[in-house]
């Protein structure tokens, strides 16, 4: 009984408090939210949860508290542009503290009543507070790892293309329309920048959002072309040193999942060992049947 009482004292507790800093931080009630998140949706805006609204104002709130160093903080600013996030790296990680310390929350009464559980739910915070911190970097991570494996179609593109022209911003726009999703993003800001500023300027931008070594290697033949260079060796001997790293690289995913391929050679084993024993034993019977 006394249990319950803490319990229920707790989560009422939370309750008056969530909805204090709500006051503070200048949240809107949820009939506001919902209407404004139906209201983006009818315009084709990407959806967004209700709490992830509410944790992300009131991020912002606590900002300013946050201090970063300054090249971490510059690091992760380049991984919120390339990710797409719409924050400061000091809201992003406030708003990672926010979720560990919302997961934390639910521990205290769990001490009181369940002190295992709560060790279990502290933890989990701390799991929590890894994943969102670390989203981001991971979502550029992947990115990255697709673009790069589009890399060497794009070389062997722009290859193929330097025989006839080499009119470089021609060539980012024929193949756009055969691009992946990932690079094509990427090549429509390139193209974007190159009509508007320098063409050098914007293709070692394209080569930093990205920060591939095989892209700098494309840039840098691109950047021979623009001044007036005859890079069809260059990107011929390019295309065959990517063909070799993709061969590699396939090799190396390969080598990763023994395990995974042995259990698929044992089961292949096993059917056709099911097939011999099925076809005995029906011979057998049937040969038992002329005995009797």
């Amino acid at each position: 009984m006394i249990g319950l009482l803490i319990l229920s004292a707790a989560i009422l507790t939370g309750f008056g408090c969530y909805h204090l800093s709500c006051a503070f931080v200048d949240v809107p009630t949820s009939r506001t939210s919902r209407t404004m998140m139906i209201a983006k949706k009818q315009t084709g805006s990407k959806s967004e949860k209700l709490y992830d609204v509410y944790l992300t104002r009131m991020a912002q709130f606590f900002s300013p508290l946050i201090r970063l160093d300054p090249v971490k903080r510059g690091r992760l600013l380049t991984t919120l542009e390339i990710a797409g996030i719409p924050l400061t790296p000091e809201a992003y990680t406030a708003k990672a503290f926010l979720t560990a310390l919302a997961v934390a929350a639910v521990s205290v009464p769990l001490f009181l009543i369940m002190p295992l559980f709560g060790f279990l739910v502290l933890g989990l915070s701390v799991l929590m507070w890894f994943s969102t911190y670390y989203a981001a970097f991971d979502y550029v991570k992947k990115r990255k790892k697709l673009i790069e494996a589009e890399l060497p179609r794009f070389a062997v593109s722009i290859q193929q293309s330097l025989a006839n022209d080499r009119d470089v911003l021609k060539l980012l726009v024929s193949y756009r329309r055969i691009a992946g999703s990932d690079l094509g993003k990427e090549l429509d800001t390139t193209i974007a920048d190159m009509k508007t500023a320098n063409y050098e300027n914007a293709l070692l931008h394209f080569q930093n959002r990205i920060g591939s070594t095989q892209l700098s290697d494309i840039v840098r033949g691109l950047i021979g072309t623009l001044r007036g260079d005859d890079q069809q060796m260059y990107f011929k001997m390019l295309v065959f040193d990517m063909r070799q790293i993709e061969q590699s690289n396939l090799k190396k995913e390969a080598a990763k999942r023994p395990k995974q391929m042995q259990k698929y050679s044992m089961m292949m084993l096993f059917c056709i060992l099911l097939i011999y024993v099925v076809v005995l034993s029906v011979e057998v019977i049937s040969s038992l049947g002329a005995f009797f």
